[in-house]
């Protein structure tokens, strides 16, 4: 319990310097950031996320620890998304969804996905999710996390998954823009 807060106590000073304004400085990586991010604020579309699945990889966990998980992670979220000049894709977003012990899990992040054939209607799409999530099973203390995500669009609609390696879980959500 001691390493525990101990843990939580360095993890918040970590995680407030990187968010502590100018931090970094102004390099180019950080306005380029800045930029997108305002960008997609300022320009960004509304869209639906639906969670559809969690799938927990049967190699990993034993089939009593899967018959108690949750693999149905009802929520939902909104996102602003603005697709640039080179037809990729920047998302600010926010969903909650169940987690695998059916609590809530706030999750807000930039999401950025590279879009291959803009011009047909069904296109595949490669990118990440870099973000924070906020977890019951640890004590609501702020997760940052960076996952790869692929996907197809169909027209407005998208179909996206990513694999969250250590957690060994297929999470998986379709979106829809306005």
């Amino acid at each position: 319990m001691y390493l525990l807060r101990k843990f939580k106590i360095l993890y918040f000073l970590g995680f407030s310097l990187l968010l502590a304004p100018n931090a970094w400085g102004e390099g180019t990586f950080v306005q380029n950031c800045k930029d997108r991010v305002s960008t997609t604020w300022k320009q960004g579309r509304l869209e639906l996320i639906i969670p559809v699945n969690t799938w927990h990889n049967r190699s990993h966990y034993s089939h009593e620890q899967i018959e108690e998980y949750n693999e149905r992670p009802w929520g939902g979220g909104l996102a602003l998304t603005y697709t640039d000049e080179r037809a990729n894709r920047h998302r600010l977003l926010a969903l909650v969804f169940q987690d695998s012990f059916n609590s809530a899990e706030p999750t807000f992040g930039y999401s950025w996905q590279a879009v291959w054939w803009a011009e047909h209607t069904i296109r595949p799409t490669l990118g990440f999710v870099a973000g924070v999530t906020f977890r019951h099973s640890y004590d609501w203390v702020p997760i940052p996390a960076a996952i790869p995500v692929v996907g197809i669009d169909i027209g407005p609609l998208s179909v996206e998954t990513t694999y969250l390696l250590g957690f060994d879980v297929l999470f998986s959500w379709v979106s829809f823009r306005f």
